[in-house]
Order: structure tokens, then sequence, then C-alpha cells
């Protein structure tokens, strides 16, 4: 750890210098496509599937940093991931200096790796736990898939080790590198809308998918590692599967936490309340009655704030996709659909700020690419990141709480400040087990 933090306070001295253009080169401060070797920022990325493939896509775009290692339990997926890097790295004048991006199956030799000082992180949600803790063990920083985790009492595990380390830690909720979606909560945060009084939130249904046979993994997967802390059930050929997986509680809660964190993240920046308040939730759920899957597919849930405050949480069967903010003088609403950006008022999305209203974060460049360089620049300047633990666990956490109201279904209290709910088998639901050794 003594090494490791030498190490983060050279890369936030050369940041500094990075932000002094007339000291340095253009080359140096990758204007010309580069960064000094010695400042770049040394990376390993442990998962390398469709997620791990595009947070690769956008570090090798990144000058600040160099891609040294990749892990991955399926040998076919960690050598095409080692072998994009080899070539990127190996062309021009980057050959001379790339000492070669190593490939390994187990991700804690990678962690154990000195020169690293950051990690990409792209595991099944139910390894999210167990690789977070033991990435920020290791005094790396992170850029992190959501949900944080996959129950709310691993994402209270982690914030105690985010804070112990001091962990730069970057949640992949991208939509707060995404311009409109920033403007729009500023709107909300600066009360050009009014008092907001309905916040509603809708992502993708969940699906159902049958059983089918099980048979043998195919060559280069290690089916029991890919398992990991859940428990271990016989290899069929959709259950690790995109989109089968996610619908499968014992790796992920659903699209009700999965994708439901996208647009719960973009309601609590625009309205910081409903991740710090108190509130009742009550709602319906709709599950598979037979095959492989178990998460819900369907849902409508309401949460009720002592303010007056409702947020309408459901699945795109009740409402298109987004997060609209309503307000007693007018509303906006934002996506990922182009053009992003509904309102009211088509004036609203026009609007110049006041140079005394409150500002929000921005990423560089904006968008998915900005994400990650928001992530180096606040590993060299140890500020937090546009999407910071803190954010990610707590949109993460909604998701969670909606699905245990759902499968209870009765109204339940949560409480902001404890974690808790006024119910003994809803707080018992907020943990699983975890096969060993397979913990936090």
């Amino acid at each position: 750890m003594k090494r490791k933090m030498l190490r983060r306070r050279f890369l936030s001295t050369a940041g500094a210098a990075l932000a002094t253009p007339m000291l340095v080169s253009a080359n140096a401060l990758g204007l010309e496509g580069g960064v000094s070797a010695n400042d770049r920022i040394i990376v390993g990325a442990i998962g390398c599937g469709v997620r791990g493939s595009s947070a690769i896509d956008r570090a090798l775009r990144a000058s600040e940093c160099q891609v040294v290692a990749v892990c991955d339990v399926r040998r076919p997926r960690l050598l095409r991931a080692q072998e994009k890097c080899n070539g990127h790295y190996g062309r021009g004048d980057a050959k001379a200096s790339y000492k070669g991006c190593k490939a390994y199956h187990e991700y804690r030799e990678l962690l154990a790796r000195e020169d690293i000082d950051a990690v990409l992180l792209t595991p099944p949600d139910h390894w999210h736990g167990v690789i977070y803790s033991d990435s920020i063990r290791a005094g790396k920083d992170m850029y992190a898939e959501k949900p944080i985790t996959r129950t709310i009492a691993e994402g209270k595990a982690l914030r105690k080790l985010v804070k112990q380390y001091g962990t730069i830690f970057q949640t992949g909720t991208h939509s707060r590198s995404h311009a409109w979606i920033r403007h729009a909560c500023e709107l909300v945060r600066n009360g050009y809308l009014g008092k907001i009084h309905t916040i509603e939130v809708s992502v993708v249904s969940g699906r159902e998918y049958p059983t089918i046979a099980s048979c043998d993994p195919p060559e280069g997967f290690d089916y029991d590692r890919w398992t990991g802390p859940a428990p271990y059930i016989p290899f069929d050929t959709k259950r690790c599967e995109w989109l089968a997986m996610y619908m499968i509680s014992h790796y992920c809660a659903g699209f009700i936490t999965n994708w439901g964190v996208h647009y719960l993240d973009i309601a609590q920046w625009g309205c910081p309340e409903i991740t710090t308040k108190p509130f009742t939730i009550e709602g319906k759920g709709e599950f598979p009655t037979s095959g492989m899957t178990d998460t819900c597919c369907h849902w409508d849930t309401t949460l009720r704030y002592k303010s007056g405050l409702k947020v309408h949480f459901t699945d795109h069967s009740k409402q298109p996709n987004g997060c609209r903010f309503i307000g007693d003088e007018g509303w906006v609403k934002v996506n990922w659909s182009k053009p992003g950006f509904y309102a009211s008022n088509p004036a609203l999305r026009d609007v110049q700020f006041k140079p005394d209203d409150l500002r929000l974060h921005t990423s560089p460049a904006g968008s998915y690419f900005g994400h990650t360089l928001d992530l180096f620049n606040s590993i060299r300047t140890r500020q937090e990141p546009v999407a910071p633990f803190e954010q990610g666990h707590r949109a993460t956490t909604i998701g969670n709480v909606s699905d245990i109201t759902v499968r209870l279904d009765r109204k339940l209290h949560w409480d902001w400040e404890t974690e808790t709910f006024d119910d003994d088998q809803a707080n018992a639901m907020m943990s699983r087990p975890m096969r060993e050794p397979y913990t936090i």
C-alpha cells in the first residue's frame, strides 16, 4: 500500500502538470496522440465479455492510460481481448515502449501486480461484491459496472472499504456523462420546473427463459469459477449468456435493478431527496411461473416521501423508458433514444444557466468515452468522479428495495440513515448466502 500511495502521489503531481499546458509539450499533454510513458495510468481489465470489451475499447482510445493485463474465465474471450490490446499498442511509435498485454485466468494474480493502478471491472453481477472488494483491498482504483452489488448488504460492506482505502470508484452509470441528461438534472436542481412533485422512472422489462437440458461446458470455459459465489447448478447453454443470466436471481436481481439503476440514478441526480430521505414503498410484480428464470418481469411500484414527492417506478410495459421530472411549472424527460430530451416547453432545452445556479459535474468529451476520461482525471486529481460509489450504491439499493417489496407484496418503509426496512423479513432479504470460498 505504501508503494501504491507513492504511485498515486506521482500521478496526482503529473495531473497537476497536465493542467499547466505552457510548461509541457503538446505530445506530453496527449494533444498529438501521446502521453509520456511514465505518466500513463497502468490498467488491467477483469471481464472480457460484452461490457468488458466495450470498457477495454474505450481505454485503448485514451492516451492517458495503457492496458497491460486482461482476465476472464472463458479462454476464447480472454485471448481475443489480449490480441486486441497487443494489436493496438503494437502499431507505430508505441511499439517500442509497450511491454505487452498479459492474459490471466485468475483475477487475483492480476490484482497482485504492483504496477497496475486501476482496473476495469465487468464481471457478472453475482461476482461484483467479491471482485470489487478484492480490487479495493489490492489498492486499485476502478471502473465498476452497475449495479454496484447483487445485494444491499454487499454494497454496505463495499462502502466501508472504499472509505478505508480512499478508492477512486467510477460506477458504470454512463448517463451522467451525457450532456442532455446533465442539463435536465440542472434544470430540476435549480428550480426551473418549480417544485417537483412526481418522478416517473421506467426501464426495460424482464423476460422468461424455459429450462433446457444440462450439458458439459465448452472447452476453455471454467464454469465452476464463473459460478463463484452463486449456488452451483449444472451447466446449460443459456444460463451464463446474455440475457438469461440477468433473469436468474442467483446471478442478478433482474432488470428491476440491473437496468433500473440507470434511470433511478438520473432521478437521484436531479432530485437527491429520493436517496437521502425515508420513504414508503408499495407495488406489484409479475414473476415467471416456470422455466430457469425467476426475477421480476413486470413491476409497478410507488415510493412516497413526507414532502409529498412521489416516485413511480415501473417497467416499460406501463410507461415508456426514461426518467421524467414533473414540477408545478413544467416537466422534462430524458432517455437514451434520440433526441433524448423532451419537455413541456421546448425552450427548456436551451436555457442558459445563471452564474449562481448549481452546476453538476461535467465529464470531459461527454458520452461513454468521456465517462472513461473522467475516471482517469479523478485518478490523477484524487477527486470524486462523475458517478462515485455512493451514488451507484444508492441507485442500486432502490432497485433492490423495489424487488424485495414486490416479492413480499406489501407496503414497506425504508430508512436511508440506517439502511433498513421496518420489516424483519424484508431485512433478511438484503443479503444472500455466498458459496465458499467466494466471500467479501
